[in-house]
């Protein structure tokens, strides 16, 4: 404390012998805080002190002198840094200086100032709702990723603030032209959580006490089959593929692909059908999901089959137009949904089996859809008569027909509590 108020004193000293080279109504002008003087920004005492640079060499003999404690002084709404050795001035910051954790030291040569950084800006962290932090290093400015080590020393300052303040998950996203802190992350204990092209996820548990409760990075791709049933014919649209295990098989198979990043699975499946084939068609309804694991990187399978129809825009008494796809497709058709279930493949596994008759049931309920007889009227005159045993088979061939009819359909709808729409799967029941 002695010390302290030594320097103090000794520093209330300095700034009095400066005041004798200050024109009295410049004294005035910044008498705001308190007597004799204060500078509100770094800038207006540097571009003071060169002015006055002539007259107070013995004020940075002074500073010098100071300096080797290594202190700062603290005073109504500033922060002056005594420098190192080799400054010759200093500056003073005003409020949003000190808002942004940093502290300016003005270089005696030039009087420009440099930053010491501290603490990473507010806006490039999220504070989720489990008590997690996020890093995105894609919003630091330059200052704080040129040097990977001033990034360490910042994060594992960080690190033991947020440890301090109970918090739980850490994640970083490194953006590739980051990539130069990787390291630095992993030696501070950040392990790879997900990458994709440009972007590279770490994540960090804090607690030491319990398990991370941190969720795996993607588990699943998700892809879609199409089936498209011929309005005319009853056949289905199949094709062959360039290249592939299929391919390799000379397989006929239903059109397939991989949804993309942010598609919806109903839309996914119109694409698939549209860039294969060319026919550009509307989303029925979910068939079935078939899920398999073991695939690339560890990953599981979701494997959506969708029944689409035909747009309204074909003339069922021309022949349709096939176009396959140039970079993948090889030939397209139309075949029997017993031709196509018939193939060596197929029926050496149980589970397409299971699938195929799947297939044979849409053909059936498509087949019903658009069959034009007479029965429609002779089932309506049977509702009319009393309760016999041909009415309860009736009844019972109602309910066989709208099992046959079964699937997921898609509503697209807005959540209502936030902007934005999802999209719900419902059964035919």
């Amino acid at each position: 404390p002695v010390i302290a108020l030594i320097m103090i004193s000794s520093f209330i000293s300095s700034f009095k012998s400066t005041l004798s080279f200050i024109p009295k109504r410049q004294v005035h002008r910044h008498n705001r805080f308190f007597s004799p003087l204060i500078f509100t920004s770094g800038t207006e005492f540097s571009n003071f002190a060169t002015q006055q640079n002539k007259h107070h060499h013995h004020l940075h003999r002074q500073l010098l002198k100071e300096s080797k404690y290594q202190n700062q002084f603290l005073s109504t709404g500033v922060s002056v840094s005594l420098a190192g050795a080799a400054a010759s001035t200093m500056a003073i910051t005003n409020d949003e200086s000190n808002k942004n954790n940093t502290i300016f030291c003005a270089n005696g040569s030039n009087n420009n100032a440099s930053k010491i950084l501290e603490e990473f800006p507010e806006e490039t962290l999220y504070h989720d709702t489990y008590n997690g932090i996020t890093l995105d290093t894609s919003k630091l400015s330059d200052e704080y990723i040129s040097d990977p080590s001033q990034f360490s020393s910042i994060l594992e300052k960080s690190i033991e603030m947020w440890t301090s303040n109970e918090k739980r998950g850490i994640w970083i996203n490194i953006p590739s032209k980051h990539s130069a802190i990787v390291p630095y992350c992993t030696d501070l204990g950040f392990e790879f959580q997900y990458a994709k092209n440009g972007l590279l996820v770490m994540t960090k548990w804090l607690p030491t006490d319990q398990e991370s409760r941190l969720p795996h990075g993607p588990t699943h791709q998700v892809g879609v089959g199409v089936v498209v049933v011929h309005p005319t014919t009853g056949k289905i649209l199949v094709v062959q593929e360039k290249t592939g295990p299929a391919a390799a098989r000379k397989l006929w198979k239903m059109p397939t692909g991989l949804t993309d990043p942010g598609e919806d699975i109903i839309d996914a499946a119109v694409r698939e059908a549209k860039e294969e084939t060319g026919l550009e068609c509307i989303f029925d309804k979910i068939l079935c999901i078939r899920q398999a694991h073991g695939g690339i990187f560890g990953q599981s399978d979701m494997f959506f089959v969708c029944s689409l129809k035909l747009s309204s825009k074909y003339n069922l008494e021309e022949e349709i137009p096939l176009v396959p796809q140039e970079e993948e497709i090889e030939l397209i058709s139309w075949m029997d949904v017993k031709d196509y279930a018939n193939q060596g493949l197929w029926n050496e596994s149980p589970l397409y089996q299971e699938l195929n008759s799947v297939l044979f049931q849409a053909v059936a309920s498509a087949n019903r859809n658009d069959d034009t007889s007479s029965s429609t009227s002779t089932s309506t005159s049977t509702t009319t008569t009393s309760i016999t045993a041909a009415g309860t088979n009736s009844k019972k061939n109602h309910q066989q027909e709208q099992k046959s009819e079964c699937g997921l359909i898609a509503k697209t709808l807005p959540l209502g509590f936030r902007p934005g729409e999802q999209t719900i799967y419902t059964s035919r029941l």
